[in-house]
């Protein structure tokens, strides 16, 4: 092993045990991992320490940047906390004369400010003193090169400093790793343009920094970092000066920097792998004469973490110690190199995240490293609890036998150690006691709790109450409801951090919405309202609502509920989350389904209260859609609801909104989804405006859906009849020659593609009668039950009823005598007619016009009815009235009115049918021939309508 470092040996040796228990951990089998990358792995010259040296103690990253931010001579301390709301709104005015002053007229003390509040927005700590920090730079580089003013200083810490304050801004990681990103490709391009300040080491670990606060996968471009510092560095054309290429080099922090992007990403054991790597040449860097650079414990630490979350399970776990076991044989030789209880907690943690199989044999490890850690001299002993803390965790997740026994036997060997159970621990304890779920486990959860109540040294916050809270709802128990009502309230009782927090709430509320109880909604609207009552008046953080969990809870239990005030409470929930985004809780989200559960359940009640709220809510999705809100888009359900509910309201209003959706879907072609109901419903609303140009809609809406690929999905007879119902609601010539043109296309079709064509229903045949017969076209009338019969749709009474209807409500000379017709058609096809055929005949009478002599004819036809229904039994009260309506508009007289009425009047008290209509139809009679308060009750007595 002559030539090679301890750390080369120790690794070596690690590596052949671990490939014999786990090929896929091994260093040999892992694959090349990324394109262009420039490495390769040394392990022939790989050294630690040309000499036994004095600990060198490394600067984090951070404290680079601190460093940077110490060196600035600036007015007095740049070091300024966030300001309050009134310094803010001071600094920000003087922030924003400086920014506004003109171009090359900033004086020396501007830009003294200037260069002042860089140093003092960038340690705000949030997006915003970002961007103030980053506009100043941009207003200091903008006065110096377009202003030319030769006063100007800018260096590499104002950049450096500038890309640190969007690493410390807590905005997106995304974002902060495009600004970031931004700032440098500036920096590097007015180096060599104008040979400002040059990027230096700092600048680089600052973008690496960037990049690990991203969930993207940015290992090229951290890669590429890497590879870009180190040709600048060798590149004496691009820096000239000895200095700048030096300080442009990889430094320890580069290297821990990389390290931790790669320790950042979750569950991915190649780049724990890589992390790894990157140790390695860190090392192989160590040998070099005048590298600066040598190993300790931090980088071992981040390569720890990166195993302990490379998702490997027990191998990534076995990896993390074996690295922990090389720290402990090099600590002998090398003080840099000295395992911490971080390091010794950060194994502990990857053995927590086995899987639930292996959990038996890493207790077992954990156990082994909790023995070997209290043998052991650490400099950092203070902060032992870290270890016994995730010894604890990993046995309350672990399958074993009465985890918490073994929690309880680590808290007497704390005790032995000088160290004392802290709050971490009892939690710990808490959450394996709970963990089988049966009443005595819950009890024992509720004795550690209230233990941890009554001692002062604890201070139990929401996250302990909710794991009994959680065990309570998830057993067997049938008081469970209550029993975790109980815990609410006494976590309401006890205040402070104890009180319950958004996910305390989401659980009782999940749990009440599958509950049965009567009042299960009411509770789960109280507990909504607490919850919000405490983030919004009492500005407790934790009850901040973390997602729409338990918003939609209540709002699909209201949607269910048969309560009077459920409609009243469910709008006002949708209203409560609307103010959450309107006041920038962005975690809940509204969406399609949740607008569609409150405008179903409000359409279910026909109310003008209601109609308005839904038309409220329709707009509001509507505005959100346009201005970019995708995910509160209407969709085909939305319209479906809330025309359901107009059309039984305002006809008219639902005929509009039916038309709007349509012509958008048809100009949109397929990017709009329509169903089955959503498509009836459109044109049942489109059947019920009375307007031609709805009627034509429809019809063209039909045939878009036929040339679509849903058409098998959507369409079937009933769509076709509510073309044919929009047409006949219309009886004007241009509405009888469409419906007609467009029921003989179907039958053609029908005839020559046979059977693949979708016909109407007796309904559609029907309400094509009612425009032809209104435009007086009997005879395509007649002709069309001929082709039903043809086509065997055999004509029932409503065809022949719908005929007749067309004659009532418009005068004309004709209406008796093609009633008659009707009726000895129907009788002639069906041999029997109905008593509505006989009534709809009738009234059809009443409405003639014409010289008396036609008005006569047409009594005489009435009265030839009235005979025939008599004849077959056929008449009702509503015959009789129908009657006397026709004997008193066609009659020219009271005195032939009463001649005629008289024997029908008797013939009517006979049969017990002097019903409310009878009586309306005489009320203008100069004579009375009857009052209705002295009928007696036996003329009466067989009326439908009384």
């Amino acid at each position: 092993m002559k030539g090679r470092s301890l750390l080369c040996q120790c690794i070596s040796r690690t590596s052949s045990a671990a490939a014999a228990s786990s090929t896929s951990f091994s260093r040999h089998a892992a694959p090349k991992l990324y394109t262009g990358q420039r490495y390769q792995r040394q392990r022939s010259h790989f050294h630690y320490f040309a000499s036994a040296a004095k600990p060198l103690r490394v600067r984090s990253f951070s404290e680079q940047v601190e460093a940077h931010h110490a060196s600035q001579t600036i007015t007095p301390e740049a070091a300024i906390p966030t300001p309050s709301s009134d310094e803010e709104r001071s600094l920000h005015s003087t922030i924003h004369y400086v920014l506004t002053r003109d171009v090359g007229r900033m004086s020396i003390a501007n830009l003294q400010k200037a260069r002042a509040f860089l140093s003092i927005t960038s340690r705000w700590k949030n997006e915003k003193g970002a961007v103030l920090t980053e506009q100043l730079l941009e207003r200091l580089h903008e006065e110096k090169y377009i202003g030319n003013n030769l006063n100007v200083v800018i260096d590499a810490d104002m950049y450096n400093i500038c890309m640190d304050a969007w690493n410390k801004s807590n905005a997106d990681g995304q974002k902060v790793a495009n600004q970031v990103e931004s700032i440098i490709h500036r920096m590097e391009q007015r180096y060599f343009d104008h040979r400002e300040a040059p990027p230096d080491n700092v600048s680089y670990n600052c973008l690496i920094n960037a990049y690990s606060k991203s969930e993207e996968d940015l290992s090229d471009q951290v890669e590429a970092t890497l590879e870009k510092m180190n040709n600048f560095a060798q590149d004496n054309n691009a820096f000239s000066s000895e200095t700048a290429s030096s300080s442009i080099r990889p430094d320890e922090t580069t290297y821990n920097s990389m390290m931790n992007y790669y320790a950042s990403r979750k569950n991915h054991h190649i780049s724990a792998q890589r992390a790894e790597d990157l140790l390695l040449e860190m090392s192989a860097q160590s040998q070099q004469q005048n590298s600066g650079i040598q190993m300790h414990s931090t980088s071992f630490n981040i390569v720890l973490k990166a195993w302990g979350n490379s998702g490997g399970g027990i191998q990534g776990a076995k990896r993390a110690e074996e690295l922990l076991r090389m720290m402990l044989k090099l600590r002998k030789q090398h003080e840099n190199v000295q395992p911490t209880t971080l390091s010794f907690s950060t194994v502990i943690n990857a053995y927590s995240k086995v899987a639930p199989e292996d959990s038996a044999i890493a207790v077992d490890r954990v156990l082994a490293l909790l023995d070997e850690l209290e043998g052991l001299y650490i400099p950092d002993s203070e902060n032992i609890n870290s270890c016994y803390n995730a010894a604890a965790n990993a046995i309350a997740k672990s399958n074993l036998q009465k985890p918490h026994e073994m929690i309880m036997d680590l808290m007497v060997r704390m005790k032995n150690m000088d160290a004392v159970p802290d709050t971490i621990m009892y939690t710990s304890c808490l959450e394996a006691c709970v963990k089988t779920g049966d009443d005595d486990s819950i009890k024992r959860g509720k004795e550690i709790l209230d233990h941890m109540i009554e001692d002062p040294q604890f201070q139990p916050t929401a996250a302990n109450f909710n794991i009994l809270l959680n065990a309570m709802l998830k057993s067997k128990s049938e008081q469970k409801i209550k029993e975790a009502e109980d815990l609410i309230a006494k976590m309401l009782e006890i205040g402070g951090d104890s009180r319950p927090d958004s996910s305390s709430f989401n659980m009782i509320i999940r749990a009440l919405s599958s509950s049965s109880a009567v009042c299960a909604e009411e509770k789960a609207v109280g507990y909504l309202r607490t919850m919000l009552r405490l983030y919004k008046n009492e500005k407790y953080e934790k009850a901040k609502p973390a997602d729409s969990f338990a918003f939609n809870c209540v709002i699909n239990m209201l949607s269910r509920s048969e309560k009077d005030w459920a409609d009243d409470v469910i709008y006002k929930t949708l209203a409560s989350m609307e103010a959450q985004q309107k006041y920038g809780n962005d975690s809940v989200l509204l969406d399609t389904i949740t607008y569609n559960v409150v405008i179903g359940k409000l359409a279910q009640s026909v109310h003008v209260k209601n109609a308005k709220k839904v038309m409220k809510l329709l707009d509001t999705m509507e505005t959100m859609a346009a201005d970019g809100s995708v995910a509160v888009t209407p969709d085909i359900i939305t319209y479906t609801n809330v025309l359901k509910l107009q059309i039984k309201l305002n006809p008219q209003r639902a005929a509009r909104i039916a038309s709007s959706f349509l012509t958008r879907a048809i100009s949109r072609g397929d990017e709009i989804y329509i169903d089955q109901v959503g498509f009836y419903t459109l044109l049942h609303a489109l059947s019920r405006s009375n307007q031609l140009e709805d009627a034509v809609l429809a019809q063209k809406a039909l045939e878009w859906i036929e040339q679509s690929d849903r058409a098998d999905k959507i369409l079937n007879s009933e769509a076709y009849n509510l073309v044919l119902i929009a047409y006949s609601n219309i009886k004007t010539d241009e509405s009888a020659v469409k419906a007609l043109s467009f029921l003989s296309d179907r039958i053609q079709s029908y005839r020559k593609c046979a059977k693949s064509t979708i016909l109407p229903t007796k309904a559609g045949f029907s309400a094509v009668f009612i425009p032809l017969c209104s435009a007086d076209k009997m005879n395509d009338a007649f002709s069309l039950l001929k082709i039903m019969k043809a086509l065997r749709i055999e004509p029932d009474a409503g065809c022949y009823i719908s005929m007749l209807s067309a004659f009532s409500g418009r005068r004309s000379a004709n209406n008796a005598v093609q009633a008659r017709r009707v009726i000895q058609q129907m009788k002639d096809d069906m041999k029997h007619v109905p008593t509505p055929a006989f009534n709809t005949a009738i009234n059809a009478c009443s409405w003639v016009s014409g010289s008396p002599i036609v008005k006569r004819k047409a009594l005489d036809i009435a009265f030839e009815m009235f005979q025939q229904a008599r004849k077959d039994n056929a008449f009702d009260a509503i015959t009789f009235g129908l009657l006397t309506k026709a004997i008193m508009h066609l009659s020219k007289d009271d005195v032939t009115r009463i001649k005629l009425l008289k024997p029908v009047l008797e013939l009517c008290a006979e049969k017990g049918l002097v019903g409310n209509m009878v009586q309306r139809e005489m009320r203008h009679l100069a004579a009375k021939l009857i009052t209705p308060a002295k009928i007696p009750q036996e003329w009466r007595k067989n009326a439908k309508d009384t």
